[in-house]
């Protein structure tokens, strides 16, 4: 299962350094969680951040029928 973005956070460097481009390590995570950044643009990111962030994870097992009823 995918990581929210408060997980992700925990796993930064929480320095609010902008060097990502984002204003701070919470919403650099939140664009982590969402799929719209890449580890790679924290150049402070631990070895251990890079290990959880980079392996696969199982897919949601959640499907969508009709009109959005989760099954």
């Amino acid at each position: 299962m995918p990581l929210t973005g408060l997980q992700i956070f925990k796993l930064l460097p929480n320095t609010n350094c902008k060097k990502c481009g984002c204003p701070t390590c919470l919403a650099f995570a939140m664009k982590l969680a969402a799929g719209k950044e890449s580890l790679d643009k924290c150049p402070d990111a631990s070895a251990e951040a890079k290990a959880a962030l980079g392996r696969p994870r199982a897919a949601d097992p959640r499907v969508t029928i009709g009109r959005g009823t989760a099954r």
